[in-house]
């Protein structure tokens, strides 16, 4: 009888193993399934989108995915070479940080509150439309009245450019630069375009072309634009300021747009025959 009762409890525990082993199957499955989906829905909503339009193009809420797939999606994400954070106090969230994937073009646009995040989506955009937004509703029109003091250089005359930049400036204008690194610069000068210009609430991070970053102002249309060398101390190489709606290194190209979207679809194409899915038509 003791034997039996051992038997009996092996093949319990052997049912429930199996049991529990075609559990995770067919979840894996439902997984990978809701995976693809999402990538077909990403592909579809990209190749009806007209990219030159200006338009906003297709996004996403990420935050009704459960946890695994999630996990799958963000793995089939990566991470690109553009990141951003846009510091912006309000009632519903203080912080932006956005990361572009691996596909140029599709960034993922995290909302945080006391550094707890409250919202995630998936949005395709030359850039987020929040990063233009955020730097124009936290900056000012006009340059801040500066005094030169006696060792005072060129930053006069950069003053006087940026305020007739500033006037001509208008949507659709090609962007102004100013290249600082060309020009002699006392540490009076750097002081007196610091406080002319101010700090403003979106730093971004582009590693495509070495390293670039570039950062609003509290002056609207203004923009800092530096290079970066590679080297651990990060050395500046190229310090500009550029006046323009949207620094051309921040924004993806159409033609990046349509690659990626080209090459969703080749991701799709790959899960499927990997994972041994059903097949699946896609234009």
């Amino acid at each position: 009888a003791g034997m039996t009762c051992i038997s009996c409890h092996l093949d319990l525990l052997c049912h429930q193993e199996f049991y529990h082993q075609l559990h995770l199957f067919f979840r894996k499955i439902l997984v990978t399934e809701k995976c693809r989906q999402f990538f077909i829905d990403l592909y579809e909503e990209m190749r009806l989108w007209n990219m030159d339009s200006g338009d906003a193009g297709p996004a996403f809420a990420m935050n009704g995915y459960d946890k695994e797939t999630l996990a799958l999606i963000n793995q089939m994400l990566g991470e690109g070479e553009v990141a951003i954070r846009i510091s912006i106090p309000n009632e519903t969230f203080d912080e932006i940080r956005i990361q572009e994937s691996i596909f140029v073009g599709v960034w993922r646009v995290c909302y945080y509150r006391d550094g707890q995040q409250i919202a995630d989506q998936l949005e395709v955009s030359a850039i987020p439309s929040c990063v233009a937004e955020a730097a124009y509703v936290t900056s000012q029109p006009d340059l801040h009245p500066v005094e030169f003091g006696p060792e005072a250089m060129n930053s006069p005359a950069i003053i006087a450019e940026l305020k007739e930049a500033l006037k001509a400036w208008e949507p659709g204008a090609p962007a102004f630069t100013i290249n600082l690194s060309h020009l002699p610069m006392s540490a009076e000068d750097h002081k007196v375009i610091e406080a002319a210009v101010g700090a403003g609430a979106v730093q971004m991070m582009s590693r495509g072309f070495g390293n670039c970053r570039i950062s609003s102002t509290d002056v609207r249309h203004v923009w800092k634009v530096q290079y970066l060398n590679n080297a651990p101390a990060r050395l500046m190489i190229l310090n500009t300021l550029v006046v323009a709606g949207l620094p051309e290194e921040a924004v993806a190209a159409s033609e990046d747009l349509a690659d990626s979207a080209v090459r969703i679809k080749e991701l799709i194409e790959w899960v499927t025959k990997s994972w041994e899915l059903s097949p699946v038509e896609i234009k």
